[in-house]
C-alpha cells in the first residue's frame, strides 16, 4: 500500500523535529529515505521498464525531491534474516533497498546501460514475495566518526557481485537525442562505475535526504 503524499511530508516534517537527537542521526534499518547525489538529483525509480538491456524496472536519478518515486527502503542482505527495525548499518555492512512504490530491489548485474554503456542499474525481484538474488547486495562504503551510516555522511554503495558502485554524473543525461520522447528526458543515467574501489570520484557518492528515520536500536 502506497502512503498518501500528504502523510508521507509529515513524516519527514516529524523525523526533522528530532534533528538535535542524536537517536535519530542515524540510517537505520526498516528506515525509508531519499538518497540524494551531489548535482541534487535523487536516486529514483517507476513502474516503466528499460528497453534494452536486462528489461528490468529503470533506475534513474531526478531533480524533484517532492516524488514519492524516491523512496528506498533499508533492508537485510539477500540470504539473511530480516533485520531489526532501528538497528544500526555499519560502514562495510551489506544491505538491500527495496523501491517503496514498487517493492523492487535496487540491483545490478553486466548488462550494459543505455547511455554510458556502464554496468546498467536496474529494479528487480519482489520484497512482498521474497523474489531476489545476490545481485541485490550492496556494501555501505562511509568514513564517519561513529563507524556507523549516518545521515549526515556521504556513503559510496558499492555492488560485490560485479565490484561497481552506484554512479552518476550529469554528461549523462537522458536527453531528446538519445531518448527521443520517452518519459525519462530530464533525469539522469545511474550507472555501475567499474572498479570504483580504485577510483576518487564525488559522483560515486550519495547522502541520505528527507525520510522516514527510526531511532537507533542497541542490540
Amino acid at each position: 500500500m502506497k502512503l498518501p503524499l500528504l502523510l508521507l511530508a509529515a513524516y519527514a516534517r516529524f523525523t526533522r523535529a528530532f534533528d538535535d537527537d542524536e537517536d535519530f542521526d542515524y540510517v537505520t534499518c526498516g528506515s525509508t529515505l531519499k538518497l540524494k547525489h551531489r548535482t541534487g538529483f535523487h536516486l529514483h525509480s517507476h513502474d516503466i521498464n528499460w528497453g534494452s538491456g536486462s528489461g528490468q524496472q529503470s533506475v534513474t536519478a531526478m531533480k524533484s525531491s517532492d516524488d514519492t518515486n524516491s523512496l528506498w527502503t533499508v533492508a537485510s542482505p539477500h540470504g539473511k534474516p530480516t533485520c531489526i527495525q532501528g538497528s544500526l548499518i555499519k560502514c562495510g555492512q551489506v544491505v538491500r533497498l527495496v523501491h517503496h512504490n514498487t517493492k523492487k530491489y535496487l540491483h545490478s548485474h553486466r548488462h550494459a546501460s543505455p547511455v554510458s554503456r556502464r554496468f546498467e542499474i536496474s529494479g528487480y525481484g519482489n520484497s512482498r514475495e521474497n523474489h531476489s538474488d545476490p545481485g541485490d547486495n550492496w556494501i555501505v562504503k562511509c568514513d564517519s566518526h561513529s563507524g556507523y551510516w549516518q545521515r549526515d555522511s556521504l556513503v559510496k554503495l558499492m555492488h560485490p557481485n560485479t565490484g561497481s558502485c552506484l554512479f552518476a554524473e550529469k554528461k549523462t543525461a537522458f536527453t531528446q537525442q538519445n531518448c527521443r520522447n520517452c518519459p525519462i528526458v530530464g533525469q539522469l543515467e545511474v550507472s555501475g562505475l567499474q572498479q570504483c574501489q580504485h577510483i576518487a570520484s564525488k559522483d560515486a557518492e550519495w547522502k541520505a535526504a528527507d525520510g522516514i528515520f527510526f531511532a537507533k536500536r542497541e542490540l
